[in-house]
């Protein structure tokens, strides 16, 4: 999408490209979940995706710069994610990095915890890690049991599921907050 692509989330531009057998049913779905995309939000997409090809800040092309950027900012992350003693699943590509959590040790309270948002009670591991990461360390991890259904919950309890597709600002914070807290 122009969203993940050019970093213009909610203008809504989308494309599938694929074996026909898929496409087929994208197009026959496609007029019902239509948004209503802006003429104008097409034209400029389109303009984007042709100029895309071309060198691109000292990169052959927009796509490899990006590929680089993301490339670059996964790797500052998982160094971060050492740092706190978590295990980065190290992808190929993405905006997630799944870290292995089961050395981390947190207060048992957390996971006594009740809130409407948990999936299951009582509090999954990786819920109650996530929690208290944002109180005490300062920084902010997606518990992976939040897309599970209840009978698998326990399959992510030594996992969390950073962003790596910030500012550097922000992963360069992170860090410091990782070191901050976990090399005191």
């Amino acid at each position: 999408s122009s969203g993940k692509t050019f970093s213009c989330t909610g203008w809504k531009v989308g494309w599938a490209i694929g074996p026909a057998h898929l496409t087929r049913a994208v197009t026959s779905v496609q007029q019902w979940v239509n948004f209503a995309v802006a003429t104008p939000n097409q034209d400029a997409i389109a303009v984007c995706l042709k100029k895309a090809h071309e060198p691109y800040e000292g990169h052959a092309s927009y796509y490899e710069y990006l590929a680089a950027e993301y490339k670059r900012k996964r790797d500052l992350l998982v160094d971060s994610l050492k740092i706190a003693g978590i295990t980065p699943i190290v992808p190929d590509g993405g905006f997630f990095i799944m870290g292995e959590t089961s050395k981390v040790e947190f207060p048992k309270e957390y996971t006594e915890e009740v809130t409407d948002a948990m999936p299951t009670n009582p509090m999954p591991r990786d819920w109650a890690m996530s929690r208290w990461m944002t109180k005490e360390v300062g920084v902010t991890a997606i518990p992976p049991s939040a897309f599970h259904e209840k009978e698998s919950v326990h399959l992510a309890k030594n996992l969390l599921r950073f962003a790596a597709c910030k500012g550097d600002e922000t992963l360069l914070e992170a860090q410091r907050r990782f070191k901050a807290y976990f090399e005191k």
